[in-house]
């Protein structure tokens, strides 16, 4: 599984050619030679996650609605559309990655929910963004550079004449755009990736949720309240159990 962070290329497996391009996990089963060809001359970035052959049944139990890929023959590869959890989960598994040193069983605990998102995300009913040339050269590495600092900077009160700038951009055309690529409005996204960081703190530290809420850039704990149940069915406190 490779995590397309620049560029566009073509991927040819088989029978199969897919547009790949930033935003977008590229998953493959093993065993199949493919070729890449590059469409334009912004650099190729993905970040590749391997795991062997024999855990495929493991991950099909825990995300039975992709097994559609994986029992049919005659599919090789396929793209998936990162929602803004997914792509803020690999901005923290690829910053703890490039540290000297750092703990490899939350690494790999990182790691493991990212597989399992992915995977349950996989529809192939569901198209993806319809972008041209031009989009792509232009407009990928503009909205991948604000998706970065939206999750670098998820804390902060991020505004859209702000994210605009980071484009050169008027704030209408960045909204239209930012929505047409990632499939998200720009506070929707942002939301999203605060939603995904609370998560995380909830099910993995002891910090009291008022702390977790403005930590993660909410305004009141009652917004952070609504909008987490809203997302995952529980309230804060009835997540910790």
């Amino acid at each position: 599984m490779a995590y397309i962070r620049s560029g566009n290329f073509r991927f040819r497996v088989f029978r199969n050619e897919l547009d790949a391009y930033s935003g977008l996990f590229l998953i493959c089963k093993p065993g199949y030679e493919h070729q890449i060809a590059h469409v334009h001359d912004i650099p190729d970035q993905c970040t590749i996650f391997s795991f062997p052959e024999e855990n495929v049944e493991l991950l099909l139990q825990h995300a039975a609605s992709f097994s559609w890929f994986f029992n049919n023959p005659d599919i090789h590869s396929i793209l998936v559309k990162a929602t803004p959890e997914m792509e803020f989960m690999h901005q923290r598994i690829f910053r703890l990655l490039q540290q000297t040193r750092y703990q490899q069983l939350w690494a790999e605990q990182l790691m493991t929910e990212l597989f399992l998102m992915v995977l349950s995300a996989g529809n192939p009913q569901q198209p993806l963004p319809q972008l041209n040339d031009k989009q792509k050269r232009n407009y990928l590495p503009v909205i991948e550079q604000v998706k970065e600092f939206i999750n670098e900077n998820y804390a902060d009160n991020v505004s859209l004449p702000q994210l605009a700038s980071l484009g050169n951009m008027s704030p209408f055309h960045f909204n239209r755009l930012f929505k047409q690529i990632t499939a998200a409005a720009p506070y929707r996204y942002l939301l999203q990736v605060r939603l995904k960081q609370a998560h995380l703190q909830l099910c993995n530290t002891r910090l009291p949720v008022t702390n977790i809420a403005f930590d993660t850039g909410f305004n009141s704990l009652e917004h952070f309240s609504a909008a987490y149940k809203k997302q995952f069915g529980k309230s804060p406190s009835a997540m910790r159990g």
